[in-house]
């Protein structure tokens, strides 16, 4: 089902984080993911290690198993079923239906990350990732490079850049012109290719703060419409469900924006701005904020709350609307102008100076759409 969708340029700030700690660890981590009350679930547990050789190099690697199964909401044919495939040829109106498709699918992932640091304490990261699934398989390459601009290492720049090359597994049927249907193929390979890029900045205000800014470009090429979501055209005259079709190139960038502050000796406060725009004329905001209570030197308590908006692309519609002879088509919800908010609280135990444990639960509530809780907890043994 295609778990992994692009959104790489996350991958230049995970590898930032890699570079600035330094411990030998491995985390065992599980979180389950439960949308409108089993409608979707998740399970995903997952292993990391980290080991520093010396005080220039370190080791990171993570794997990562996804399993999911639920209902997937799209358009169908009532007189043959929710199905995944597409009618042949045209349906009754009457037959017309925005309903849930069953799936099932897993995810394998596997990530490593390589850092080197230099005499001036500059560092070097790279890394690679590869998943597999059902129908999608990825492969990724990333680098990132971090300046210190003073011998105190209270500012920093960095450069981060990703590669990656997808294989998209589309079922031919019917209605679609991604295969040629002459030669009896039951599923055509499509490639998508990602380059994403990130420059960022870190200033030390204070012993009490810190800020962080970065902007990047994402630029994704190739097969970019979801094979499991089907639009209806010419509901009037001669009705169809077929598949959906967006843009085979996606152009996005924006910013992205820190503050963090010990408001004392116990309590911390991290607050986040991210400006996101693209082609596809799909534009959002995400402000995010976080406190972090250090009730003892074993106890520390979490809470965040996060705001989402965005508008919709220009080739959206939803259930209500049809399309005609629009290239473009989509009633994909992930497309479609919507406001969310997540909601999480944490805890983290430290039984010992080699063991803590973590807990965590979060609400997201997507508005006028659908609402989901996900839970997560994690053992750290340090070696």
């Amino acid at each position: 089902m295609q778990l992994k969708r692009t959104l790489s340029v996350v991958t230049c700030s995970i590898l930032a984080a890699s570079i600035v700690t330094a411990d030998d660890y491995v985390r065992l981590q599980y979180i389950y993911y439960d949308e409108d009350s089993g409608r979707t679930s998740v399970s995903t547990p997952a292993m990391e290690i980290n080991k520093d050789f010396g005080v220039d190099y370190t080791l990171n690697v993570s794997l990562v198993y996804d399993s999911l199964s639920g209902a997937s909401p799209t358009f169908v044919d009532a007189s043959s079923g929710a199905t995944a495939t597409v009618s042949d040829g045209a349906v009754y109106k009457n037959d017309i239906r925005f309903a849930d498709v069953d799936y099932a699918d897993k995810r394998k992932s596997v990530g490593v990350a390589f850092t080197t640091r230099f005499a001036s304490r500059d560092a070097l990261t790279v890394g690679a990732n590869f998943s597999n699934e059902y129908d999608y398989r990825s492969y990724e390459a990333s680098a990132e490079y971090l300046h210190y601009l003073d011998g105190s290492k209270n500012q920093s720049v960095s450069l981060g850049a990703s590669y990656q090359k997808n294989d998209v597994s589309v079922y031919c049927s019917l209605g679609t012109d991604i295969c040629d249907t002459s030669s009896g193929a039951s599923e055509k390979i499509m490639d998508l290719d990602v380059i994403s890029l990130e420059v960022g900045f870190t200033q030390t205000i204070d012993t009490t703060s810190q800020i962080k800014a970065s902007l990047f470009y994402i630029a994704e090429d190739g097969y970019l419409s979801n094979p499991y979501m089907r639009v209806v055209r010419d509901y009037d005259s001669n009705p169809k469900i077929t598949p959906e079709k967006k843009p085979n190139s996606r152009k996005s960038y924006g910013l992205f924006l820190q503050y963090a502050k010990a408001l004392n000796d116990r309590l911390a406060f991290v607050s986040s701005y991210r400006f996101y725009r693209d082609d596809w004329d799909i534009m959002s905001h995400t402000v995010n904020g976080e406190f972090y209570y250090e009730q003892s030197s074993a106890l520390t308590l979490g809470a965040g709350l996060r705001y989402y908006r965005q508008n919709e692309a220009e080739f959206y519609n939803g259930r209500r609307d049809y399309f005609t002879t629009e290239i473009y088509a989509s009633s994909d919800r992930r497309m479609s102008g919507y406001n969310a908010l997540n909601y999480t609280v944490s805890i983290d135990y430290r039984l010992n100076d080699k063991i803590s444990l973590n807990a965590s639960m979060s609400y997201y509530d997507q508005l006028d759409y659908f609402d989901a809780v996900y839970y997560g907890m994690g053992l750290k043994y340090r070696f």
